[in-house]
């Protein structure tokens, strides 16, 4: 920011050396006017800050306060000039932590490592919360190989300050920098820091440490490293992270330290990357920690329709009372645990006794992780019971097609078409428009969905085709309104809904729209073809609906023009002439 008075000084240095700068040209009015308003704004701030330190008084926490307010509203400028012109003869540390750490989170690294530098300069002296400041934006910077750089010198010279030495925030500061980063290297170098004083570790350090380790054979494969390269990777990062538990356990036996779920889920998500044994050691893990019951284990002795057994008898450690509670994160490596170990039969009774037990309330990644080892072991019954249960706002449409897929991947069970339209009937309840997918894959499992109607009637086949007909009639009756309403809505119908317009739409959404559409009309051949209802005003109305959906597919192909590169084979593209507002048929 420039004052009158550097403008000035700066006027005058320019006419000093005129002698020897080459002639510039000479200004234009444009150039004028801008000069005039940009001194105009400078003033106008000046005058402001001027004001404002009269009524502040010199008090720091009137300053700090309204420096607080003017970085609210983004007033940079201002709030820096404010700060600089009272650092001259007040103790400001807290006003220069705000414009430290509005920069950092405005993603300007260097402008906050300047700010710091002339913070100490103005014999301003940081503080401890100046460096959680820092750091604590140097792990959330966009640029971590030089957020790292800046953060270990800043660390050093602390290490060396006697004024303020580092505590184990800032230690666990300059940990969440390299893991950002990816730089173990650096990770273990400041690991050799600690101490038994301010510096001892905590759940957060080695939460940290076990979370980069996780996270490293991920970033080496893209080095493109061999599956045996890969493994042994997986291997070192294993055999590290359980020496790491083992001083974990040895300091919570003694009473030294306090574990928390995050501490365990990251120790129990590095189990999972390990082989069957490390995966199947996870449920051990979290009952010794978190006193989760095994039901994989107790399942076979316990009593019928008991879900809540015994936990164990002993008690390893001095930690009675510091067993920290299970909540989302648990639940979601339990059912990683389970999804891996192919345990999904006791799926439901761990889900039962976090949410009932331990009161956890589903997240939308702990209805996900439930509902994929559901399909993992071909429950549609549970799935149905699960995505029924789904909160409003986590309902995605990937749910609804897991939970189609468990169904047709269950075509042993004789009540999966049942189940599939329990789930079909809540996603038309809860969705504004159908999902097309889903939809083909509800009318898949209506006609795969058959063996057990087949073998209804072995002495009379007549019956088991007819009542393979009446699920598929069923199937297409129930689809029919929400297909109607999907072609309707996306329809194209004025200039005030153009995305709403069928040719507005992606071309995976067209595609999935009049993909279902043949489908539908796959089906309702097989029908009538096979003759498959002795309905007469049945089959008239799916002739009916027949033509109705064909005339609809017709009409999206011929607006398919040929590829003139290859007009050999016809190859069909898509329209790229603009016509995005073609008539279309509507469903009545």
């Amino acid at each position: 920011m420039f004052t009158q008075a550097a403008i000035a000084l700066s006027s005058k240095r320019l006419a000093s050396t005129s002698a020897i700068v080459a002639p510039q040209p000479p200004a234009t009015a444009e150039d004028k006017n801008t000069e005039l308003v940009e001194e105009r704004r400078v003033q106008k701030i000046e005058f402001a800050v001027k004001k404002h330190l009269q009524y502040l008084s010199k008090d720091p926490f009137k300053i700090q306060e309204h420096v607080l307010r003017i970085l609210e509203k983004g007033n940079f400028e201002e709030a820096l000039l404010l700060v600089r012109k009272a650092s001259r003869d007040t103790k400001i540390t807290v006003s220069w932590n705000h414009l430290i750490d509005y920069e950092m989170k405005n993603q300007r690294l260097h402008a906050a490592i300047k700010l710091y530098n002339e913070m100490k300069k103005r014999v301003q002296l940081p503080d401890a919360k100046t460096f959680t400041i820092i750091f604590r934006g140097c792990a959330k910077s966009k640029h971590p190989k030089l957020a790292v750089s800046e953060a270990l010198r800043i660390y050093n010279s602390m290490i060396v300050n006697e004024r303020i030495s580092p505590n184990i925030y800032h230690l666990n500061g300059v940990l969440e920098v390299c893991n950002n980063a990816g730089d173990l290297d650096s990770m273990f170098t400041v690991l050799e820091t600690m101490n038994n004083g301010t510096r001892k570790p905590d759940s957060w350090t080695y939460t940290i440490v076990l979370n980069a380790l996780r996270n490293s054979p991920h970033k080496l494969n893209h080095l493109d490293l061999d599956p045996a390269a890969a493994q042994r990777q997986v291997e070192l990062v294993l055999g590290r992270a359980k020496m790491i538990w083992e001083d974990v356990m040895s300091r919570w036996n003694n009473g030294q330290i306090l574990i928390d779920e995050a501490l365990v889920c990251a120790m129990g998500r590095i189990l999972a990357m390990g082989d069957y044994a490390d995966k199947k050691s996870i449920l051990g893990l979290l009952e010794s920690t978190l006193r989760i019951p095994r039901f994989d284990i107790t399942e076979g002795s316990a009593v019928a329709g008991d879900t809540q057994p015994q936990l164990p008898a002993k008690d390893t450690g001095n930690h009675a009372l510091t067993v920290p509670k299970p909540g989302n994160n648990a639940l979601s490596l339990v059912m990683l645990s389970l999804e891996l170990t192919k345990k999904t039969s006791v799926a439901p009774k761990y889900w039962q006794h976090f949410t009932s037990v331990f009161g956890v309330k589903p997240d939308k990644a702990n209805y996900i992780s439930y509902i994929q080892v559901l399909m993992k072991g071909r429950a549609s019954a549970k799935v149905a019971e699960a995505v029924c249960s789904v909160q409003d706002a986590f309902l995605a449409p990937f749910i609804y097609r897991m939970a189609f897929s468990t169904c047709i991947h269950d075509g042993l069970n004789k009540h999966a078409f049942e189940h599939a339209c329990k789930i079909f009937d809540f996603m038309i309840a809860k969705a504004p428009y159908p999902d097309p997918l889903s939809m083909r894959l509800f009318l898949q499992v209506a006609r795969t969905n058959v063996r057990h109607l087949y073998e209804m009637d072995e002495k009379s086949p007549r019956a088991g085709k007819l009542a393979v007909g009446s699920q598929i009639v069923a199937a297409l009756e129930c689809m029919w309104k929400p297909f109607r309403v999907l072609m309707n809505t996306l329809h194209h119908t004025g200039r005030d809904q153009p995305k709403r317009g069928l040719w507005g739409l992606e071309d995976n959404e067209k595609l999935e729209v009049v993909a279902i559409a043949r489908r539908m009309i796959a089906a309702m051949d097989v029908v009538t073809g096979e003759k498959m209802s002795e309905d007469e005003k049945v089959m008239e109305t799916l002739r009916s609906r027949r033509s109705l959906l064909n005339k609809l597919v017709e009409r999206y192909v011929e607006t398919l023009p040929l590829d003139e590169s290859s007009k050999g084979n016809k190859k069909m593209t898509l329209r790229q002439d603009g016509r995005t507002d073609a008539p279309f048929p509507r469903i009545a």
